[in-house]
């Protein structure tokens, strides 16, 4: 028999090959595709991830048929399905039962078991940039999946404070109050008023006419700004603060902290 298997720079293909998918919408500017393969493989396992192009209506009964894939190992979620996804009856481990938010999943039993490696990735990247979050104070824009998980990493970390700010208001109070509820002190904020910490976790900065999820007056030199956006890799925001001297930390740096995660929760099914 002849060998089939595709092997391009290094990447293997063929009929064994287990595949993982990346769900969004919109899903054009994911990044980790690439990224978290050559990870898989580099430890000897024959996986991929794909992209996926799934509307919020179309999730739920998409991982209920994608379960008939016998080579579908699992799934990484992305905006705007991960609090959706939580919401399914799917066993949830610790930082997504906490967050109410799910950003992989993978197989498990006859159905799906999900976790929340946002806020860990997004504080392992503060931390490779020089940024000591105990005692200090954070205004949060968003209260979504990603917000969910960046908020309660930073609130056990230490930080003195949390204030957020969402379009929704219920999202908002809701996450205010399992902070409280946690011990964290955390309230409203207006994205207005400066405080140590700035964290962009909205969509607001994928397009280039997207308003400033946070505003000018909130940004100060020598604060840090962050933004979970990864394309475009600066974003509005970030060329802002840097202009006005503030330290900033790119998206890619939660992804980056976050695919080894990832490696390592999948490898469990793929081995």
């Amino acid at each position: 028999m002849p060998d089939n298997t595709l092997d391009w720079n290094g990447l293997k293909l063929d009929g064994s090959t287990a595949v993982l998918g990346i769900i969004g919408d919109p899903i054009a500017q994911v990044k980790a595709p690439l990224p978290l393969t050559q990870r898989l493989q580099r430890r000897g396992l024959n996986a991929v991830l794909v992209p996926l192009h799934v509307r919020a209506d179309d999730v739920a009964p998409l991982l209920q048929s994608l379960h008939a894939v016998r080579n579908l190992a699992g799934i990484v979620v992305t905006v705007p399905h991960k609090q959706q996804v939580a919401a399914l009856p799917i066993e949830l481990l610790r930082a997504a039962r906490e967050a109410r938010a799910v950003n992989v999943l993978r197989r498990h039993g006859q159905g799906w078991q999900g976790e929340l490696l946002d806020g860990a990735g997004f504080l392992a990247g503060l931390v490779r940039n020089g940024f000591e979050v105990r005692g200090r104070s954070v205004g949060l824009a968003g209260a979504g999946g990603a917000g969910n998980a960046i908020a309660f990493a930073l609130a056990a970390a230490g930080a003195a404070s949390i204030d957020i700010r969402d379009a929704d208001d219920a999202k908002c109070a809701d996450l205010v109050a399992r902070l409280r509820a946690s011990g964290c002190n955390a309230g409203a904020w207006d994205g207005e008023s400066p405080r140590d910490l700035l964290v962009n976790a909205t969509p607001a900065g994928m397009r280039a006419d997207d308003p400033l999820p946070i505003a000018p007056s909130a940004i100060r030199a020598g604060q840090t700004v962050a933004d979970v956006i990864m394309e475009p890799p600066t974003t509005a925001l970030l060329a802002l603060a840097e202009s006005m001297g503030a330290r900033i930390v790119h998206g890619r740096h939660m992804m980056d902290e976050q695919l080894e995660a990832m490696a390592d929760f999948f490898a469990e099914v793929l081995r």
